[in-house]
């Protein structure tokens, strides 16, 4: 059998899993990769001490590295798990990475094309692979170098480096390891047990809904033993090892049960009692006589989780829900599931989607009535402009305000223009100003805020100022150059306090929670 190999890039999701067309379904899905698998039963304790140790010796030898862990906070994990990762690669974490992907790429080439020739150092690496192939009397089968292979039962692809005819006229599977040690040898079992059992060769199209992809019937491998080549960069040495596929085929069945295992939810909040849960509703309804306990889903979720049942179903994988599903009244029983039930029944649904890689399902939205038409926000009696001030504390101002970016000063001047529109003058200078003790806070405010360029910030901060949330039919620049003298020196304080961080903001959709010490801000 003749099968050119695959020249396109290998198509995977966004999980890093193979993208195969299922052969029942007929809809592209994701493959987990046979590695991934295979490293289910790793303890990974060598893998993490060598980690460990490039990261140290990263550390070391870059110097920036080390000032950037030592100015990172402890809790900014994302920076850390980044510095981490380049003081690995500075530690050599990537080198026999990349030189085994290399040595891989040359024996592939030296397979394919009998005039190749490796380049120094590495020459004598790939001949030393050749030779030791023909003292076991072992020949590389063509078109069978860097296949893809399935195992649709359990969604599993892989690569395999190579088959080997063997002097008993069988084909056995092979992988080349480039590695200092072969640490891992279960591993390596299963890995290579897969590709020995796998369902076809699959040959991947250039189509990305894979239309184009090809399957090929496996040829006839010997499931006993297959091959494992260890040739070290280098080294001019490859040594010749067999592996029991046997074992790797059984151990197969427990790495799959512990993935399956790992997934399921054994910690969760513990249930409040049934008495205390009484008494909390029997509470409730007597400080609010007449309101409305909802203790269970209604229609408007059954039919949207009817919608997601029935995607499952359509894919096929209605059994496997079934496996993992709560102790709970099914959907289609009709039977009253109880709100916490519910959430059960999601976590187990939103499981077999991810798993499966189904669509993501529409959210849960709830009819909303009509909102009524926001109420025209009162206006505010015309504040007192309180006493002149001196130029100084003017030109200060204006200097300051010319320091800003265009887009701050924007800002400024439309808030301005909102607050005239409602008759409400806060200019220091030019037609309408004045120079009093209001319009200077109002402007010492505005020169803070204008750098944020946020609304709602600043309609929050204005709330706390005036001791209520502004209503929402009253405009900013309204609102702005209503304050009265005390009130604008509030709002200048609590922006001072945002921007030395003594308050922090915290945003939430179009609104704006500020936390921490108000008073104190307030009383700066």
């Amino acid at each position: 059998m003749t099968l050119n190999p695959p020249a396109l890039p290998t198509r995977r999701d966004r999980y890093g899993r193979y993208q195969v067309v299922n052969p029942t379904t007929g809809k592209v899905v994701g493959y987990t990769r046979a590695t991934t698998i295979a490293k289910a039963l790793d303890d990974g304790s060598g893998l993490i001490g060598w980690s460990k140790r490039m990261v140290a010796l990263g550390l070391a030898a870059r110097a920036d590295l080390l000032a950037l862990v030592a100015t990172t906070g402890p809790d900014d994990k994302e920076t850390l798990d980044s510095i981490c990762e380049r003081a690995a690669e500075a530690g050599g974490s990537t080198v026999r990475r990349d030189l085994g992907t290399a040595i891989h790429a040359m024996l592939e080439q030296s397979w394919t094309d009998p005039d190749y020739k490796a380049p120094a150092p590495y020459t004598a690496d790939i001949e030393a692979v050749h030779a030791a192939l023909a003292a076991h009397g072992l020949t590389v089968e063509t078109g069978m170098i860097e296949r893809i292979v399935v195992d649709d039962r359990h969604q599993i692809a892989g690569t395999f480096d190579l088959l080997l005819r063997c002097p008993d006229g069988q084909l056995r599977v092979a992988d080349i390891k480039t590695g200092s040690s072969l640490l891992g040898a279960l591993n390596f079992s299963i890995q290579l047990a897969i590709y020995a059992n796998a369902d076809a060769l699959y040959t991947q199209g250039a189509a990305a809904d894979g239309s184009e992809d090809r399957r090929d019937p496996m040829p006839e491998i010997a499931g006993d033993h297959g091959y494992i080549l260890h040739v070290q960069p280098e080294s001019g040495r490859c040594d010749i090892h067999t592996i029991d596929l046997t074992t790797g085929l059984a151990a197969l069945d427990l790495a799959l049960t512990v993935r399956e295992m790992r997934k399921v939810k054994v910690l969760a909040p513990a249930p409040i009692p049934e008495a205390v849960y009484e008494a909390a509703v029997g509470k409730v309804l007597d400080a609010f006589p007449g309101a409305e306990i909802v203790t269970h889903v209604d229609d408007n979720w059954r039919t949207w989780m009817t919608g997601r049942l029935q995607v499952i179903k359509d894919a096929g994988h209605i059994e496997a829900l079934a496996l993992h599903w709560p102790d709970v009244p099914t959907v289609p029983s009709g039977e009253p599931i109880t709100i916490a039930q519910g959430l059960e029944i999601e976590a187990a649904v939103a499981l077999i989607e991810q798993q499966h890689q189904l669509p993501f399902p529409e959210p849960l939205t709830t009819p909303e009535p009509p909102k009524a038409k926001p109420a025209r926000a009162k206006r505010r009696p015309r504040p007192d402009e309180g006493d002149l001030v001196a130029d100084e504390l003017v030109d200060d101002a204006n200097a300051r305000a010319q320091q800003l970016e265009p887009d701050a000063i924007a800002w400024i001047v439309n808030v301005r223009a909102e607050a005239a529109k409602g008759n409400y003058g806060i200019r220091l200078a030019g037609p309408g100003g004045k120079r009093t003790e209001r319009r200077l806070a109002i402007c010492n405010a505005l020169i803070i805020m204008a750098p944020w360029c946020d609304d709602a910030l600043s309609r929050a901060l204005v709330g706390i100022a005036i001791g209520e949330e502004l209503q929402p039919g009253h405009s900013l620049g309204a609102a702005i150059g209503s304050l009265t003298i005390d009130e604008a020196r509030r709002l200048e304080r609590l922006a001072a306090a945002i921007a030395d961080s003594s308050l922090t903001p915290i945003w939430s959709e179009d609104t704006v929670t500020v936390t921490g010490d108000i008073q104190a801000a307030l009383a700066a």
